[in-house]
């Protein structure tokens, strides 16, 4: 439940807003799910032209709030956390802020996705400015993905990512910041970054954009298999899988040599995953060429696997 002080903060902004704003919300199996569900229940409860979204297509994924399609919290917005939030929902619901209007021409129109995410605490005072800093970087561009995480209530996601301070903001997990965020820094960043780098998450974006020719032009513009890239050929969820095949088929056909860099990652991973993602790596397998997959899918023909494995392996070795 909402504070007194923060009911009035939220109820000030039904003079506010300028139209309807759509809220996201991702369910989750995860023990801090209703604390996300009661904040959302509760926002709609004093915001009437708030719209609640609930998904409920990945109950493995973490909780989250989402404003628009590239604003995404993974921390419930209160205490010094709250104003920012309902100021985002006002940026939305114009479509403008002054900050955004000073920073659009600063972003190159043809530049790479970027995915930031913020790490913050409810009891970081600093943390609040440098959320309202951000917000506007998704609503004038929707190749920024923004993600606001408490480490706090997540520490599964900040200690991988080695966080000890906050604020601390990553930009497609190659660049840092900690502290103070020089937003010119960033767009600077953003604009210049070499698309090697890009993380798997704005890797992701890019599939999810349905952008697989583009990824596929650009590794091949580069001659090199982006590191991050490699994982998303053995994602556990089959849209990124997918996506990630069709790159493959893409350059397989156009340029071989440069698509048979992934069948040594496949192979040394093939044995560790899921009979699906097993039928996938041999489908690409005879898609690439590449001789040296003829003994491994041999292996598998004459070794003890799931009937539809033996399957995808035979159809395979008829492409050679």
């Amino acid at each position: 439940m909402f504070s007194a002080l923060e009911e009035k903060q939220i109820i000030k902004l039904n003079g506010q807003l300028s139209g309807e704003v759509t809220i996201g919300l991702v369910y989750s199996q995860h023990s801090h799910y209703n604390a996300f569900k009661d904040f959302c229940d509760n926002l709609n409860r004093l915001l009437p032209g708030i719209k609640i979204v609930k998904g409920d297509d990945s109950p493995e994924q973490l909780p989250q709030i989402s404003i628009g399609t590239g604003l995404h919290y993974q921390t419930v917005p209160a205490g010094h956390e709250l104003q920012p939030f309902l100021e985002a929902l006002i940026a939305f619901s114009s479509n403008s802020s002054n900050t955004a209007e000073s920073i659009h021409p600063s972003l190159k129109k043809e530049k790479l996705p970027a995915t930031l995410t913020l790490f913050i605490a409810p009891q970081c005072t600093f943390c609040p400015a440098v959320v309202r800093q951000l917000i506007p970087l998704p609503l004038v561009d929707d190749k920024i993905q923004l993600t606001i995480i408490d480490g706090t209530l997540f520490p599964e996601i900040a200690e991988p990512h080695k966080i000890q301070a906050v604020p601390t903001l990553l930009l497609d997990e190659q660049f840092r910041w900690t502290g103070s965020v020089p937003l010119e820094e960033i767009i600077n960043t953003i604009n210049s970054r070499d698309p090697a780098s890009l993380g798997a998450a704005s890797l992701e974006n890019i599939l999810k954009e349905g952008q697989a020719s583009n990824l596929a032009a650009m590794m091949m513009d580069d001659q090199k298999i982006f590191p991050a890239f490699y994982e998303l050929l053995i994602h556990d969820k089959w849209s990124i899988r997918l996506g990630a095949m069709v790159v493959m088929e893409e350059i397989a056909d156009q340029n071989p040599i440069l698509a048979s860099e992934v069948i040594d990652f496949l192979w040394d991973r093939f044995h560790q995953l899921s009979d699906q993602v097993k039928g996938d790596i041999l489908y690409m397998f005879g898609e690439i060429k590449d001789r040296r997959a003829v003994s491994w899918l041999e292996d598998v023909l004459g070794g003890e696997y799931n009937e539809e494995v033996i399957e995808a392996a035979k159809e395979a070795l008829e492409k050679f």
